[in-house]
């Protein structure tokens, strides 16, 4: 038992020598905050912050949710759906725009209707949504 101690202790010894020796050559024990900065220079860089989409995908969904939502012959699930959807696309186009909005403080209604209507009408302007003629 004493001689496998022995033969550890003899191992360890050798590869901690090179190790000793290149310290007392380079200068020293690296201080512990060389450490950090090398471990923190092999660390992942993080993920840049997320921002805002480009105009081109909020006007696409735009387009897209829009056409869907004034379809006639929902059912109350779908079109209730689809108007979250829309409210929410409309939001992010305004303030992609710097149009200013109240369609995340107004409680589903007449008024909200009235903004989403008044929203829809400054995108028609700024050209972000197609004119559509007024229902019948």
């Amino acid at each position: 038992m004493a001689e496998v101690a022995q033969g550890l202790v003899l191992i360890v010894a050798f590869l901690l020598l090179p190790v000793l020796i290149l310290a007392g050559l380079v200068g020293g024990w690296p201080r512990r905050r060389s450490w950090l900065r090398l471990s923190r220079r092999f660390r992942r860089p993080e993920p840049p912050a997320p921002g805002r989409r480009p105009l081109q995908l909020i006007a696409h969904d735009v387009h897209r949710i829009s056409e869907r939502y004034h379809q006639d012959g929902m059912r109350f699930a779908q079109y209730e759906g689809r108007r979250r959807a829309f409210d929410r696309v409309l939001a992010e186009a305004a303030e992609a725009l710097e149009i200013p909005h109240l369609l995340h403080l107004l409680p589903p209604g007449p008024e909200r209707d009235c903004e989403r209507s008044r929203v829809e009408a400054r995108l028609v302007d700024a050209g972000l949504l197609p004119h559509r003629a007024p229902p019948a």
